[in-house]
């Protein structure tokens, strides 16, 4: 267990599938890692459509799983069958970090809605 990551956010950028890029915000702890793509942008930018759903992947430390966002293909966290790691904030407050680890595939924009159930491996 680590002491939690500051929180602050920051303009990033989130490519889509057709390849347009927008600005999103993102904890800059976590984008910074360089594990999930994207980069800084400026005010240039067009703010992403609340229409696009970013693409995600679930992430897991113990019994405890995320969903974070892939913001472009440069994201390394899930390529093929290989699954990093990533370090977030979890907890009772912004006190603690731990590292978590990719689980399954990359969860695409145009993913159906509704539940997904996740089981322990």
């Amino acid at each position: 267990m680590a002491v939690g990551l500051p929180t602050e956010r920051i303009p990033w950028s989130y490519t889509d599938d057709t390849g347009k890029v927008w600005r999103v915000a993102a904890q800059e702890a976590v984008a910074q890692q360089n594990k999930q793509g994207g980069a800084t942008v400026g005010i240039e930018t067009p703010a992403k459509p609340g229409t696009i759903k970013m693409r995600r992947s679930t992430v897991r430390f113990g019994s405890l799983s995320r969903s974070v966002v892939l913001y472009d293909s440069t994201q390394t966290l899930v390529v093929g069958d290989t699954h990093g790691t990533i370090n977030l904030n979890h907890g009772p407050g912004p006190n603690t970090s731990d590292t978590f680890t990719a689980i399954g595939s990359v969860i695409a924009e145009k993913r159906p809605r509704g539940s997904v159930m996740s089981t322990a491996s």
